[in-house]
């Protein structure tokens, strides 16, 4: 006799394995979990061959461009981009290009491998004597060369932000220009928001990088407008060797606008809207955030610092 066999007398048959249900329904569930990790562990692995794939692809854009340092007549190789193989598709609001296919932006600083100095292409060859002897005092003295340096075939954000920083530690020990160094700061921004784009969704730890670049992003844009507010107020234009005073005004009021100061942006926006001299592109974009600004004083609800545009 089972168990349950009076349930006979109502009509009710259920013989058998009164847990059968329940190991059903979990070795179900246990086959879905396992069915998930499977999947989001082929994701994972996909992902990475797909980041490997255009890390490869990425080096076909790429030459090794010779040069001797100014410092310490040191000739050294560092890498480029080939001409005409990135090109430019779109802006963010602070004026960041966004490249395609290859983040011109990790290759615009050129560091010596022997003694450290370091600067943008476009100042590398501009040091006069007394920086010279500076560099070799409070750079070159101790400086660790990187062994890895003249072996890597691209770099990466993580090698563009240490060459930067490099940068920026030549510019202070020199005494650049405010403006000089605020751009600095501006460009090494620009690329901690592409390293944070760049994050792989399936990795574990991609949360965690996300929050800890879009700090230090944000550490940096107030830098870059501390110092590009200063050198407005006390430097001659153009700045940094091609920015105007329109521009440079604009990229206060976009760093004010990602800030949430939003009236002193719209001042800067308001002049730079009836400015002749200013740029068509500048005047669009300020066109643009002011058109944001006014949106969002009309609704009452200010945005999270998340839920600002790049």
């Amino acid at each position: 006799m089972g168990i349950l066999s009076g349930l006979k007398n109502f009509g009710i048959d259920l013989d058998g394995d009164i847990y059968e249900d329940n190991k059903a329904r979990d070795n179900a569930e246990e086959k879905a979990r396992l069915t998930a990790k499977e999947e989001a562990e082929a994701a994972r692995l996909a992902a990475e061959e797909e980041k490997k794939k255009k890390l490869s692809e990425e080096t076909t854009y790429l030459l090794a461009k010779s040069y001797e340092c100014p410092v310490c007549s040191t000739a050294f190789k560092s890498l480029a981009v080939k001409a005409n193989r990135s090109r430019v598709v779109g802006h963010d609001l602070d004026l960041r290009p966004r490249y395609e296919p290859v983040d011109t932006l990790k290759y615009t600083v050129v560091s010596c491998p022997c003694c450290g100095y370091s600067a943008l292409v476009r100042n590398f060859s501009n040091i006069t004597a007394t920086q010279k002897k500076i560099v070799r005092e409070k750079i070159s003295c101790n400086f660790l060369a990187n062994p890895e340096d003249g072996k890597r075939t691209i770099y990466t954000y993580e090698d563009a932000l240490e060459r930067f920083e490099l940068a920026f530690a030549t510019a202070m020990a020199i005494t650049a220009k405010t403006s000089e160094k605020a751009y600095l700061c501006l460009q090494m921004s620009w690329l901690v928001r592409g390293q944070r784009k760049a994050l792989d969704d399936t990795r574990f730890d991609s949360v965690d990088k996300y929050v800890e670049y879009r700090n230090t992003e944000r550490e940096l844009q107030k830098k870059a407008l501390e110092g590009f507010i200063y050198a407005a107020q006390n430097e001659t234009f153009p700045m940094c060797g091609s920015l105007d005073q329109y521009t440079v005004n604009y990229i206060i009021a976009a760093m004010y606008y990602k800030t949430r100061e939003f009236d002193k942006s719209l001042k800067l926006l308001s002049n730079i809207l009836v400015a002749p001299g200013a740029r068509k592109n500048i005047r669009e974009n300020a066109r643009e955030i002011k058109e944001k600004i006014l949106k969002i004083k009309a609704s009452n609800v200010i945005p999270e610092e998340d839920e600002m545009e790049d």
